[in-house]
């Protein structure tokens, strides 16, 4: 940066960094929001606290009846990069789309309302991006870690093994795949404005798996990076055994959707069955886990819990 008091001299080429800050593209992050008052806060502060790489934050109301609505407002007030936005129509698809079409950043970001984004993931975007000047990607995504579940470290190797994509390689390698990641994904404007007409609408399918195929459709390619990972709430992993099996349910189905029947088959057969054996051994030890003294306690299967159910998509 030059300052106030400098100047710089006639015929003086500008520095490499004045030239990346000069091409490196905006990025909005879109947030869905239903009834989400318990974590929306800790989300939008986390974005906030990178406002050097974030242009705006477009967070989409979905009917919420609790007090989301008014701690997205207040926040408004501290953060101008905060642009609330109401969407009538119930769905996640719905929230989505029209937070999607209100971004005006040449990136868009799309996040979970109970996201915890890292200290440096706005700026691992916008430089990947900015790298890309061929263009050659068109979309972005990383991965999700749950966040408060003990030996979720675990539990996410072997999900990462058992699935379908396989080995994702070193954390700073990029990796083409076929699909996005809802919680953490990223895509170039001019590409959302191009497959906006052909997202599914369906609320029984993965509205981001939908949305990746859908850029392989329109012949772009979807890069994934390890090294951009982000906090995920770790609620869809205290669903019961039939919502899970249900809510996983959309994974073949959204590939047969596209006519990926390889993939269709393959997470049908072996990926959604050996995920829900995961489960079913993740639910046990949170039950058995006691909170309070960071210890499995057998006597905790003989309490009743009540875990309201995860809405879905």
């Amino acid at each position: 940066m030059v300052s106030e008091s400098s100047t710089m001299e006639e015929g003086t080429e500008p520095t490499m960094d004045l030239l990346a800050e000069s091409t490196a593209p905006t990025l909005s992050v879109v947030v869905p929001a239903f009834d989400e008052e318990d974590t929306i806060a800790a989300c939008l502060e986390r974005l906030t606290a990178q406002a050097d790489c974030i242009a705006e934050i477009v967070v989409v109301d979905n009917n919420s009846t609790d007090r989301t609505v008014e701690i997205v407002r207040d926040l408004a007030q501290r953060h101008p990069t905060i642009r609330l936005i109401h969407e009538a129509e119930q769905g996640l698809v719905y929230a989505r789309n029209a937070g999607m079409d209100a971004a005006t950043g040449d990136l868009i970001a799309r996040i979970d309302s109970d996201t915890m984004v890292g200290d440096d993931w706005s700026r691992t975007i916008v430089d990947f991006f900015t790298a890309d000047l061929d263009h050659n990607w068109s979309a972005l995504c990383g991965r999700g870690e749950a966040y408060d579940v003990p030996m979720s470290g675990r539990f996410d190797k072997w999900k990462i093994k058992l699935h379908p994509l396989g080995d994702r390689g070193p954390s700073d390698e990029v990796k083409e795949i076929p699909v996005l990641y809802g919680s953490n994904m990223v895509v170039r404007r001019e590409v959302w404005n191009r497959i906006r007409t052909r997202v599914s609408m369906r609320r029984d399918i993965f509205e981001d798996v939908d949305m990746g195929l859908c850029i392989l459709d329109d012949g772009g390619r979807n890069a994934f990076l390890a090294s951009l990972t982000v906090g995920v709430s770790p609620r869809r992993m205290q669903s019961s055994l039939p919502e899970f099996v249900q809510y996983m349910s959309f994974l073949p189905r959204t590939f047969a959707l596209h006519r990926r029947f390889s993939y269709t088959a393959g997470t049908a057969l072996i990926y959604v069955p050996a995920l829900t054996v995961l489960h079913t051994g993740r639910l046990l030890m949170l039950r058995l886990y006691d909170s309070e003294t960071g210890q499995l306690d057998p006597r905790r299967l003989l309490q009743r819990t009540s875990t309201p159910t995860r809405a879905l998509p």
